[in-house]
Formats: structure tokens, C-alpha cells, sequence
């Protein structure tokens, strides 16, 4: 297979993931089953939060609580899905 071809078939997502929480909007750079990773944390106590996912401008949310808050000294917080 050319270079040409195989140029033609590779394709990179555009992924965007942002955790809104008590009007902050912060960007998710990572997101695991039962956590999250944020890019810049903040401190905030344990409260109902919304993740946003954009793939390829395909959009999603669903609601979420930060089972122990969010920690600015820590990026990892876990995560429950609200019902």
C-alpha cells in the first residue's frame, strides 16, 4: 500500500471531554469507569456534576457525582453515575 493510500484511510478522532460542576467547566484528560482525570483540578466538595463528551462533534452528557469532591492537589477524583 502506498503512502498516499494509507494517508487517505488514517483517521484521528477529535475527542473533547469537559466536566461541568457548580458553573466551572473543566477539561477531562482522562475518563475511566469509576474516575476521571482533570487537566487543572480545583478543590470542591462532593456535589453533582455533568461530563460532556464530543467525538468528531457527535456530543453526549450524563450526569455524575464526585463521591469525595475534587482535590486541586490531586487530578484523579472518583466518580459514580447519578440516576
Amino acid at each position: 500500500m502506498s503512502t498516499v493510500n494509507r494517508e487517505k484511510l488514517a483517521h484521528s478522532a477529535d475527542v473533547q471531554m469537559h466536566l461541568s460542576v457548580n458553573g466551572h467547566v473543566l477539561r477531562i484528560g482522562h475518563l475511566g469507569p469509576d474516575y476521571l482525570i482533570l487537566d487543572n483540578p480545583i478543590d470542591h466538595p462532593p456535589t453533582d456534576a455533568e461530563i460532556s463528551l464530543s467525538v468528531d462533534g457527535n456530543d453526549r452528557r450524563w450526569r455524575v457525582k464526585l463521591v469525595d469532591g475534587l482535590s486541586a492537589s490531586q487530578a484523579r477524583s472518583r466518580i459514580s453515575i447519578s440516576g
